[in-house]
Order: structure tokens, then sequence, then C-alpha cells
């Protein structure tokens, strides 16, 4: 394989969420097994491409799928703690949409932020909240999709 096939011809599209037909929810995407502690997965049938992972923490986190750095796939990172770092550049992100660390860098852009999405478990099922006006989940008025 030559460097030229190793460079991507253009970036990956992350689907915009607000022209889903998606209804306004908590929506399935795993079942708790299928991401175990220190694990990624990727999951593209939803409102857009996200990554959901597993912090040492235990807590399940998500995230837009595509690194805003270059545009590499997160769920092919590894799991640092209870970030999530690129497999390009190894940025770091963390569970709240901020780079948290740049190891070759001294300063983190301002502009190194990503979109999060709300995740709960529920009878050994994983859910993200979706709502086209991004209006948070109501904690009392959960609906399952």
């Amino acid at each position: 394989m030559t460097d030229q096939e190793l460079v991507a011809p253009k970036l990956p599209e992350q689907r915009d969420p607000s022209s889903s037909d998606l209804s306004s929810g908590w929506h399935k995407v795993a079942q708790s097994e299928e991401i175990a502690p220190m694990q990624a997965i990727q999951v593209d049938d939803f409102a857009t491409q996200i990554v959901v992972w597993r912090g040492e923490d235990l807590k399940l986190r998500a995230l837009d799928l595509y690194c805003k750095h270059m545009g590499s796939s997160l769920a092919c990172g590894e799991v640092d703690e209870n970030s999530i770092r690129c497999p390009f550049h190894a940025w770091r992100w963390s569970g709240q949409g901020q780079c948290d660390e740049i190891p070759y860098a001294k300063k983190i852009p301002t502009k190194a932020t990503t979109r999060v999405w709300e995740v709960i478990e529920d009878n050994d099922s994983v859910y993200v909240w979706f709502d086209k006006n991004d209006t948070p989940a109501d904690p009392s008025g959960q609906r399952f999709n």
C-alpha cells in the first residue's frame, strides 16, 4: 500500500441531525454488553453517526463520530481513561465534547469542540437522546423509541 492510498481523498461527512426522520426521544443504539469497559462502538443507525464508549469509570459517553481535526472515526481510536483518543493524531476528546489533550501541542485550540449526545442505560440497553430542536432530555418524561 502506498502513502497516497493511506490519505483520504476527502473528509467524511457528518450527517445533519436536523434533517433526520427520527422522532424526539430516547433511541436504542446497542445492548449494554456490546460496549465493554474501555471500548467504543460506531453507531450509524441514528440521526447522525456517533461514537459511544464506556470509560474506566464504566459510564457511557457519546459524541459525533468524526474527529474535528482531520475527520477520523473516533470509534477506531482508543478509550483513554474516560475520554476517547483519535487514531490519526491522538487528540483526546472528553465526554463533554472538549478536546482535553493534544500530545504534541502546548495549547488546545478553543474551537476544538464537538457535539455531545446524552446516553443512558436501561434494562441492558443503551439509549441516546435525540431532539431536532436540541431540547435536552427530560428525566421525568423519558420515552423510549
